[in-house]
């Protein structure tokens, strides 16, 4: 397989399998945080599980495994901007996990002061902000990268430079 399609398919399967189940995932940390259901009964221990799958599955796309020849610097640069991604996605689990333990403690009798939730919940907010601009990066790196290595080597790039956003 080319490593430009073996590099394309790892960041497809990382945005299906992964972010898409992380998505799930946080969505339902979100619900069971909700004012109105703090009486209820939460699954901490469901939400780590699901964390800790997408992280898993994220972690087995090696992009390092990708042989890229160093003439191609701008697959090489999107597998730099992957890497990222992975390292960041990777925390933002992390931080997740570290708060549903938390609570999972603190709904049995563990010690949890304000000061160490907000701080666990900052961290949280801190790693997703970053998830969210490593994405970013990553899907504009991506569309260039894909429109780019489409088109043919008969067509001419010279006028593309030159054209706003809002005219492509």
């Amino acid at each position: 397989m080319d490593y430009r399609t073996e590099l394309i398919n790892m960041i497809n399967k990382f945005n299906i399998e992964s972010v898409e189940e992380f998505k799930e995932a946080e969505m339902r940390i979100v619900r069971d945080s909700r004012f109105s259901s703090i009486r209820k009964k939460k699954d901490y221990d469901g939400h780590v599980r699901m964390l800790r799958t997408v992280k898993n599955k994220a972690l087995k796309l090696d992009p390092k495994n990708v042989t890229i020849p160093e003439t191609d610097p701008n697959t090489i640069e999107l597998k730099k901007a992957f890497e990222r991604c992975l390292v960041v996605f990777s925390g933002v689990c992390d931080s997740y996990v570290q708060m549903q333990l938390a609570l999972k403690g603190k709904s049995e009798g563990e010690k949890l002061s304000y000061g160490q939730y907000k701080e666990i919940n900052n961290k949280v907010k801190h790693m997703r902000s970053r998830l969210n601009e490593t994405m970013q990066d990553l899907d504009i790196m991506y569309s260039d990268y894909a429109e780019y290595s489409s088109m043919d080597d008969s067509e001419d790039l010279s006028g593309i430079a030159y054209k706003t956003y809002d005219q492509l």
